[in-house]
């Protein structure tokens, strides 16, 4: 008889059309991929549980208690994107210019954090060009907005360009900087509240962060490869992605596990420094 169910299908309610019939087998082993990544992500939650490190066991402790976990926020995606693969995928979708989605945990503060976020294309076709920008953001940044064009944000785009609080900064090797499909790029931010200083906006406190790409750090027409963003003191910022083609799906790499780049000059750490991600 007929279902309701998206998943399952009997021989009468199952689309006659092969058009149809892709849908629904698409729409099944979506369901299939996303259980697969929430399990892996919850038993990585219960290891960072008994890690060593203080400050691991007490983020895990934090994600359990919050029920969140280090993937794309859906609550706090653009209308355009769709998310798969337990929402660690983004891929725009929709029709507005700018479409952006950031990650469901805030980077930590007073400690280097770090994480990668791996460009592919959507159709698997050469040729596709690559339009997006990857940084940071707090929640006041609109989600129909260029990540780095608000205040308190920052992005990488396509370009080799950085938008910093909507100010276009030019990188000493645009060729290097400039990336697209198939490429990872890699953020390393450290968020100082010892930094603290009082403007006519409030009080807020300074962000440090620099890019890299495969690798490569990305380094300033000055010659340094660190940028500081100043942020309310009460605001978070968080991983953001802001795509502008659908051409481009982005794999979000939030767990060192996933990571490709694992060394110190790979990412632009410091050495004797504990790097988080």
């Amino acid at each position: 008889g007929e279902t309701n169910s998206p998943f399952m299908c009997t021989p009468q309610s199952f689309p006659p059309t092969p058009g149809a019939r892709s849908f629904v087998m698409a729409r099944s082993t979506q369901f299939a991929e996303d259980v697969l990544f929430l399990a892996r992500d919850q038993l990585r939650v219960e290891q960072y549980s008994s890690s060593l490190n203080s400050k691991t066991r007490a983020v895990a402790a934090a994600l359990r208690s919050q029920s969140r976990l280090a993937v794309w926020n859906a609550s706090d995606t653009g209308a355009g994107i769709a998310l798969t693969c337990g929402q660690h995928c983004a891929q725009k979708t929709g029709n507005t210019l700018y479409c952006s989605t950031r990650a469901m945990v805030p980077v930590l503060r007073n400690c280097p954090i770090y994480f990668e976020v791996a460009v592919e294309s959507a159709s698997g076709l050469k040729g596709d060009m690559a339009s997006l920008s990857i940084g940071l953001s707090t929640q006041e940044m609109p989600l129909n907005t260029l990540v780095g064009s608000w205040k308190g944000s920052v992005g990488l785009c396509t370009t080799g360009q950085i938008l910093d609080a909507g100010r276009w900064t030019s990188t000493a090797n645009m060729s290097l900087a400039a990336f697209g499909h198939g490429r990872v790029v890699g953020v390393l931010i450290y968020v100082d509240d010892g930094t603290a200083f009082t403007t006519w906006d409030g009080e807020m406190v300074n962000a440090t962060v620099s890019f890299s790409v495969d690798g490569q750090p990305v380094t300033s027409l000055a010659g340094g490869t660190d940028l500081t963003l100043s942020i309310p003191k009460e605001e978070e910022l968080y991983p953001t992605v802001t795509l502008h083609d659908a051409s481009t799906k982005v794999m979000c790499r939030f767990c060192r596990e996933d990571m490709q780049v694992l060394t110190r000059d790979g990412i632009g750490a410091q050495e004797g420094e504990a790097v988080f991600a």
